[in-house]
């Protein structure tokens, strides 16, 4: 964390609920891949709105840095990916306070940020997007919260996935299916963070499997992979999202299915898993 984001977080520690910078502080430690402030600026972000207005730079620099990750996009295969990079950005920043706070948070402002992240050891530069955040209200914990949640990511992400239609061609149900995708992987990510994996993959299902959301899928589902690590001869385990969209990478130049890419047959997918199971160590 920065001096910027030091001195944000003790301002705003007066001014919400007292779990509110544990979030925020959570989120930039263990998440710095989505960007998230309180209380700044408003010159510095856009509105959601006129951020995805089609044509706008909010569209057009997002389909454009997809080219980052692969060669021989499509502007459908920029749309699949931009989708998926987004809405797991979305689901870490609104997922962490619901999860960790039982809070719902609403995206007053974005922008999309040069970032640099550390991978292997080296100094990456790369893009991020940034979220101011608004109202941060208490969600009941009954059955209701889920839906509140849901509620307010899928108004969020409704305008983003009309656009990208209009502008790529790619279909609605194919990008919800991967905003559902994000939303349950970055859910499994912030439970394991907390301390309570289980609580935030049934949290997830409960979103994706209610009939008549967009986000309704019963492919989705969560895995548990086991293997014994050769070297100690010790038994590994750890929970996988599996899922339900494809990201299209596999029709890319010298691209490959994904691990957890629901074109796999079962079998193979498990054996891939187990492979990266080992390979991390059970991490």
């Amino acid at each position: 964390m920065n001096l910027d984001e030091r001195r944000q977080t003790a301002e705003t520690a007066g001014k919400y609920p007292p779990q509110v910078p544990a979030v925020v502080e959570r989120l930039r430690a263990q998440f710095p891949d989505a960007g998230v402030s309180l209380e700044v600026g408003e010159s510095a972000f856009s509105a959601p709105d006129a951020f995805w207005a089609m044509g706008g730079a909010g569209v057009e620099h997002g389909l454009a840095y997809q080219d980052f990750f692969a060669i021989g996009m499509t502007d459908r295969i920029r749309a699949a990916h931009l989708i998926a990079f987004y809405s797991r950005q979305l689901s870490l920043v609104l997922g962490a306070f619901y999860l960790g706070a039982g809070l719902r948070a609403e995206i007053a402002g974005i922008r999309f940020e040069d970032w640099v992240r550390l991978h292997e050891g080296r100094e990456i530069a790369g893009k991020r997007y940034h979220f101011h955040l608004d109202r941060l209200t208490a969600v009941p914990q009954e059955s209701e919260g889920g839906n509140a949640l849901e509620r307010g990511f899928t108004a969020h992400l409704a305008p983003v996935v009309a656009v990208l239609k209009r502008r790529t061609g790619l279909s609605s149900g194919a990008q919800w299916r991967l905003a559902a995708d994000s939303l349950a992987g970055a859910f499994l990510e912030i439970g394991r963070a907390i301390g309570e994996e289980a609580r935030g993959m049934a949290e997830a299902l409960a979103i994706v499997r209610r009939p008549g959301s967009p986000l309704f899928s019963e492919e989705l589902c969560y895995e548990e992979i086991s293997a014994i690590d050769p070297a100690s001869s010790e038994r590994l385990s750890r929970q996988y999202r599996i899922r339900s969209g494809c990201c299209l990478y596999f029709r890319t130049e010298g691209g490959s299915f994904c691990d957890t890419c629901v074109l796999l047959e079962p079998d193979d997918r498990r054996q891939r898993l187990a492979a990266h199971l080992m390979q991390n160590g059970g991490g």
